[in-house]
């Protein structure tokens, strides 16, 4: 009976220094960051339990373990990306889609990281009702539009940098639902606007939630006067600062744009595929320059933190990273899309009815067959199933609220 090779990744790194790690920082984690180090340390190993595989002919025998399912593990979002993209391939529209990136200035990312739910939440909100509100403008657009909105925090070096890719449908319903309102070919909306209709929702909805009692200073406690002139002073910093939205070219349609969302929408923050090795204490890794050309770099970081900036983009937990707004929303974007499909196809009759999307190749089995790596003849099955192993606690403090794990760039 042979066991599964295993590669040397995220999971290693952790194991490395997972001791002196929680000797130095396991008071500060929250419940969510305790899972995390706990699941992709497990992940694939017999901590999780797992099953023995038999080839049918053969008679060859191989160890399996189970899978963490943790959305912050890089070996288990390929399955979830595959999955997610199986079940909204019917959703894209036979149009060009726009590609947009919302930033957060960095001078509230100290405020982000004490509130990660309030502000993920602020900042979705505000990307997509951005887009929603210029696009429904008669002097740009004049129409509504379809926003799918994924949250990422991080950068490509793990600093933290939380932003907002919104992927849109080039164009949208007019006012009266009467006929489909496509956009220029290669233009979308001017992003001078967006950045400051972006910024004005978003301090907006900042005071709001200070107002309310939903902010917080991480690891200080000041009296009211002094808490309302650090958040004053917070506000006009920001607005001096530059909130960055970009624009990217846009995709050439459906199938195109599903392999471009296979690669964001479960995107973690650092892939195996990135790692290059973990030695003495220290980790490498390749990540892309975009100050100098988007460069390919290699970055040596101790291995503690290797561990404390990835722990910086745990999300909360039952936090919602997609969401979907406009034309593409939950509720009411299943009708709307089929008025839009029609729509589209009553403008080109020529064209006929539109071909099914195809997945990428890349996910298009959720669940690929195992054969046999012995004869390659047969299916391996599964004969016989194991528990999981206990798995060590790691320390922590009562109850903690939010990640204090600063970032210190």
């Amino acid at each position: 009976m042979t066991r599964p090779p295993r590669r040397a990744g995220v999971a290693e790194v952790i194991r490395s220094c997972i001791s002196e790690f929680v000797d130095k920082y396991g008071g500060k984690l929250t419940c969510e960051q305790r899972r995390v180090l706990r699941d992709l340390t497990a992940c694939r190993t017999a901590a999780l339990g797992g099953h023995v595989l038999e080839c049918s002919e053969c008679g060859h025998q191989q160890i399996a373990y189970n899978s963490c399912g943790n959305r912050h593990c890089p070996i288990c979002q390929a399955t979830a990306a595959a999955r997610w993209l199986e079940a909204h391939a019917a959703d894209l529209l036979p149009v060009p889609y726009f590609h947009l990136v919302f930033t957060l200035p960095d001078v509230l990312n100290a405020l982000a990281l004490a509130n990660p739910r309030t502000v993920y939440n602020l900042l979705l909100r505000c990307a997509a009702e951005t887009v929603l509100e210029v696009a429904a403008n008669p002097e740009q657009l004049g129409a509504r539009a379809g926003v799918l909105a994924v949250l990422h925090t991080w950068g490509q070096t793990l600093q933290f940098h939380p932003h907002v890719h919104c992927v849109v449908p080039g164009g949208g319903l007019s006012p009266d639902g009467a006929h489909w309102v496509g956009s220029r070919p290669d233009y979308f909306l001017p992003v001078r606007i967006l950045s400051r209709v972006f910024r004005g929702k978003f301090l907006a909805g900042l005071r709001a939630a200070y107002a309310a009692g939903r902010l917080r200073w991480a690891g200080e406690h000041l009296d009211q006067a002094a808490s309302d002139a650090r958040f004053e002073q917070l506000v006009s910093a920001a607005v001096r600062s530059d909130w960055v939205v970009y624009a990217k070219r846009p995709f050439g349609g459906p199938e195109v744009v599903l392999k471009y969302l296979a690669r964001y929408t479960h995107r973690v923050a650092v892939t195996n595929a990135r790692l290059l090795d973990v030695e003495d204490g220290f980790v490498r890794f390749r990540y892309k320059d975009y100050a100098h050309g988007h460069r390919k770099r290699v970055m040596r970081l101790p291995a503690l933190e290797f561990v404390r900036r990835l722990l910086l983009h745990v999300l909360p937990r039952g936090f919602v990273r997609i969401r979907h707004y406009g034309l593409l929303s939950n509720r009411q974007g299943r009708k709307d899309l089929a008025i839009c499909r029609q729509l589209l196809e009553d403008a080109a009759p020529e064209a006929g009815p539109g071909e099914p999307v195809k997945l990428p190749e890349a996910v298009a089995l959720v669940t690929p067959a195992r054969s046999c790596p012995n004869c390659g003849a047969a299916r391996m099955a599964v004969i016989e199933e194991f528990p999981p192993l206990c798995a060590a606690r790691i320390k922590q403090n009562p109850r903690p609220r939010a990640c204090v794990l600063v970032d210190s760039s």
